[in-house]
């Protein structure tokens, strides 16, 4: 399978800056007259879309378990609901909007930090724990127990230098290096950072559109809802494709290229290699079945890093692999899976301390000519060929006859 480089979620984490700079542009264009309208209704909307947020990320968990959605949807929903309650006529105390930004910041650098799949228990734990401590926080900013003139926070220069540079950068670094495989949320937490870095540039007096301000912490939560709703449905197509145990593809996708419904290029030439362990019902049977999940694991592995970046590793079915090759014949294939062959052959699985397990395989390979040619076609070439290489003995790569032919 290929190594999937875009689940840090480059692509969403650009349509951060796309939509700042969108509402930029737009607000340069809206007459004053209806902007003030706008402004009017920004509060309920804000609320509305913070509590969306809230429940969203809420629901979300049984189908993603993941502690930093579950925590960002509350934190950004408490920033959100701290944010737009003052704008309301008979609510007039609250946190400054500076304040606010900064410590959105905070959160984000905090989320990414923290680990991702935990039990739920230690989920709600954490999330009610985090809550408590920025609420507190939050009440005591309102009734004056804590000084709002602290350098570090409301200062120009240092908010100026915290938030708006080494903040989003230092949220990408850690995001990218500790979130590379996290189905977008690491561009999504980045892409966020950004608006309230934006925020803070308008605050401090750098960008002339104090009236922004609301849209742009409204703009984020609906950015971050959009990231949830992909986060999630990622999440779930990985799970109908992917096999946890040998961590590869599974029969589910075997069965969308067959039919041809994926986004992998089946376009001819386009080659199979049926791939299956030798004697592994033996191994079973004399080892067990833990360890002959071990050998599957292991020679799964192997199998994954030969064929890299040119195959797509599936399991077809119990001990059996399938490796897809876009754009390859027969004669490119063979000297790659004869190459996965000596690799296994060579592999040692180790059960216990003392004792280690060595198998084989055997191969089948062939390749779909023209379109003419079904992928179901090309796969039982490729089984017949597998079928001959156990008759012969077993251990051995075997190219299909006909599987140049329609």
């Amino acid at each position: 399978m290929r190594s999937r480089k875009d689940r840090w979620g480059i692509a969403i984490f650009l349509l951060s800056p796309l939509m700042i700079a969108s509402l930029l542009l737009l607000s340069e264009r809206i007459p004053p007259n209806v902007l003030v309208n706008i402004l009017r209704v920004l509060p309920y909307i804000g609320c509305c879309i913070s509590v969306l947020c809230l429940f969203l990320g809420h629901f979300s968990y049984p189908r993603v378990h993941n502690l930093k959605v579950y925590l960002i949807s509350y934190l950004m929903a408490l920033i959100g609901l701290t944010f737009f309650m003052p704008m309301f006529p008979r609510i007039t105390r609250g946190p400054s909007p500076l304040l606010i930004a900064a410590l959105s910041q905070f959160n984000l650098l905090l989320i990414s930090l923290l680990p991702s799949y935990v039990k739920y228990r230690t989920t709600r734990l954490v999330t009610w724990i985090v809550i408590a401590l920025e609420l507190a926080f939050l009440i005591l900013v309102i009734i004056k127990k804590i000084a709002l003139s602290l350098y570090f926070i409301e200062s120009k220069g240092g908010i100026q230098t915290w938030s708006l540079v080494y903040w989003p950068l230092l949220i990408l670094l850690v995001s990218f290096f500790l979130m590379r495989k996290e189905f977008h949320l690491g561009g999504i937490i980045t892409g966020c950072s950004y608006f309230y870095a934006v925020t803070i540039l308008i605050l401090m007096g750098r960008i002339p559109k104090q009236n922004l301000i609301p849209v742009l912490f409204i703009a984020a939560h609906l950015y971050l809802i959009a990231g949830i709703i992909l986060h999630w449905f990622s999440r779930t197509e990985h799970r109908v494709s992917y096999d946890p145990l040998l961590q590869i593809y599974n029969r589910n996708f075997c069965s969308r290229i067959i039919e041809e419904q994926t986004r992998l290029n089946t376009t001819p030439p386009f080659g199979v290699a049926m791939i299956d362990i030798d004697h592994f019902k033996k191994v079973n049977d004399t080892w067990g079945h833990q360890a002959g999940d071990s050998v599957l694991i292991n020679v799964a592995q192997t199998i994954q890093k030969e064929i890299i970046p040119d195959g797509i590793l599936c399991r077809y079915g119990g001990e059996e692999l399938a490796v897809f090759f876009p754009k390859m014949k027969t004669r490119d294939i063979h000297p790659l899976i004869e190459s996965v062959r000596s690799s296994v052959e060579s592999l040692k699985v180790h059960i216990g301390k003392r004792k280690s397990i060595s198998v084989t395989v055997s191969c089948g390979v062939a390749h779909r000519s023209s379109t003419s040619q079904s992928i179901v076609h090309v796969i039982k070439a490729a089984d017949r060929a597998l079928y001959r290489a156990k008759e012969g003995g077993r251990n051995r790569v075997i190219c299909g006859r006909n599987c140049g032919r329609s």
